[in-house]
């Protein structure tokens, strides 16, 4: 595996200026010109806040962040101030002027604000609905009828708005104009009366039209297809990953009833801000199949009969004593790192091909982007093609998806040929459906030893639908979507992120890793300890192989990732520390 330069080649770079600044009485240190609002969150002091966004420009609308500034004679709004030297701040924890007005600016927001939480789709994840009972917590003054809004008004093909509910924070309307460039969304009218809606033959129908949803801080922005079809405290919401492109995008999942009711985007500063594609998010099933392989098959002249797991593998173990000239094996975009890792383990182990062998690639489609899709989406659809590519000497930015695609299209070619005896399919997906041609069937099909891993059943899916590789071989075996399993992924930027299972898999599934090792056993060979019985332990398994990764754990990757160079200048920092140590000198 190629090592990837973390550093800037010995010179050191001055580090951001650092201000001394009190909130609430706590010191702390930060880099100069933190937005007060987040250098509170590093005290532990939350400032409530409704329209103010890191990664959106300040608007001060809701004035719910008033705070008390040493030196000013009337409260402040901290989404518009920056730390400096000496700041001194009070919030409401701290001033009771600051929490009477943020308790009078909170009545004011709620005064025509409908009493519909019990249908609200917001409710249990409201701001609203928190900040009343954190700051406010009494009954309304306010007895005269309420004004009356537009309620339900779809403001393009994904989004639905209700007016009434609507705080005016504007983020939405900032989201549109600063991040796609689309500025399809504006406010309109002014004081109770003000509402959000598009511009005259416009529709909110940007490639991120979702995200303004995830960004609304009350229940006035709903999905379309997701209304009303679930309550928040009935679903079970895990942090994972999109697996839609390689740009890794950080999602929060809901789940109920081992079904996904809602994907919203996660905060990372690092990969997606908190946005998310449109194609992402309301495609996020289309990894999952409808029809299941639950038990391994073998062809049997044109059709396809079960068979015991032992008969299974021990067809399968006939791909041992392959060479480079026919052997091919393809692997899955979706595959985690770790079993493309294991993939390598069993080509070199088991079938016999040389490392990095060009017999392997893995399936790496790319795609021309409008302006505003490249503002986020990835020109190719492989989530995890960049751990491919680091194992087999990563090219470098420019030319690693190309160099991907020519290995791919080259092994493709000589499946066509109809010249490979053995073809092993690691993953749904691992050929792409659009490049299943006649050729390519036939190919497979004259294969004498030709096993699948997937989890799609051939027998039971629609009529009409898509074939896929796996129809064509001798051999399936039951693996697993990359919705019922963890592991880790490298996004286009080389950033080591998790992803966790959502789906409880079926029974008689197993995950793609541990047929692997099952085929290996059979053919004798050992590509596994017996001690790896699970996710977490392949991943310490496996990355001790890899010698760039080598000081790479899960606590070390974390909610939020880490970069490959954030890896490897760690490393040179830790051995330089060991090699001062050892000179008795001070690192």
């Amino acid at each position: 595996m190629s090592a990837v330069d973390g550093g800037n080649g010995g010179e050191k770079k001055a580090g951001p200026e650092m201000v001394n600044l009190t909130i609430d009485g706590k010191q702390l240190q930060v880099e100069k010109g933190t937005n007060l609002i987040d250098a509170a969150a590093r005290a532990g002091v939350e400032i409530p806040h409704y329209c103010y966004h890191p990664h959106l420009s300040v608007a001060g609308n809701c004035r719910m962040c008033q705070v008390a500034v040493q030196g000013q004679p009337k409260l402040q709004i901290a989404c518009n101030m920056t730390a400096s030297e000496g700041l001194v701040v009070q919030t409401q924890f701290s001033n009771g002027e600051v929490a009477d007005a943020q308790r009078a600016t909170l009545e004011f927001l709620l005064i025509n604000h409908p009493l519909d939480c019990t249908v609200c789709d917001q409710a249990g994840h409201c701001k609203l609905q928190d900040y009343h009972y954190q700051y406010n917590a009494k009954g309304s003054r306010f007895v005269e009828e309420k004004v009356h809004k537009v309620k339900a008004e779809p403001l393009g093909p994904n989004v639905v708005y209700d007016g009434e509910r609507c705080i005016m924070c504007t983020r939405c309307v900032r989201f549109c104009d600063e991040v796609p460039e689309t500025s399809e969304l504006g406010a309109f009218n002014r004081g109770d009366r003000g509402v959000i809606g598009v511009f005259p033959g416009k529709e909110l129908d940007n490639p991120l039209s979702g995200t303004v949803v995830d960004l609304c801080p009350v229940g006035a922005l709903t999905h379309r297809q997701w209304r009303f079809n679930n309550r928040y405290w009935y679903a079970k919401e895990t942090e994972s990953l999109c697996t839609g492109c390689s740009t890794g995008c950080n999602v929060k999942v809901a789940m109920r009833d081992d079904q996904i009711v809602q994907v919203k985007a996660r905060l990372n500063s690092q990969v997606n801000k908190e946005w998310m594609c449109d194609e992402g998010r309301y495609g996020f099933l289309r990894f999952q199949p409808a029809s299941r392989l639950t038990a391994p098959q073998i062809r049997k002249g044109e059709a396809f009969s079960k068979v015991s797991p032992k008969e299974a593998y021990e067809e399968a173990a006939k791909l041992k004593g392959g060479t480079e000239a026919d052997t091919l094996i393809f692997l899955s975009p979706l595959l985690s790192m770790e079993e493309v890792l294991l993939a390598f383990e069993f080509s070199e182990k088991v079938i016999g091909l040389p490392a990095g062998s060009a017999s392997l690639s893995m399936q790496i489609v790319q795609r021309e982007l409008t302006p505003v899709q490249a503002k986020l989406i990835s020109p190719d659809y492989s989530a995890n093609a960049r751990a491919f590519s680091l194992l087999v000497g990563d090219p470098g930015e420019a030319s690693w998806r190309s160099s991907l695609e020519n290995r791919y299209k080259s092994n493709l070619k000589k499946l066509a040929a109809g010249s490979v005896k053995r073809v092993l399919l690691i993953g749904d997906f691992a050929i792409h459906p659009d490049h299943l041609d006649e050729a390519m069937s036939k190919g497979i099909h004259a294969a004498d030893v030709s096993v699948a891993i997937t989890a799609t059943d051939v027998h039971s899916r629609e009529a009409g639908a898509q074939s896929l590789a796996s129809d064509y071989c001798k051999v399936l075996l039951p693996g697993r979507s990359v919705n019922e399993k963890s592991g880790v992924m490298v996004n286009k930027d080389m950033r080591l992120q998790k992803f966790k299972a959502l789906i409880t898999p079926p029974v008689g599934s197993l995950p793609d890793w541990m047929l692997l090792q099952k085929v290996a056993e059979v053919a004798g060979k050992k590509i596994l300890d017996a001690g790896v019985i699970d996710d977490r332990e392949l991943f310490r398994t496996m990355i001790a192989k890899v010698p760039d990764l080598k000081s790479v754990t899960l606590a070390k990757i974390g909610p939020m990732g880490i970069s490959l160079a954030e890896v490897l200048a760690g490393d040179r920092k830790d051995e330089q520390s060991s090699a001062a140590g050892a000179a008795g000198t001070p690192a």
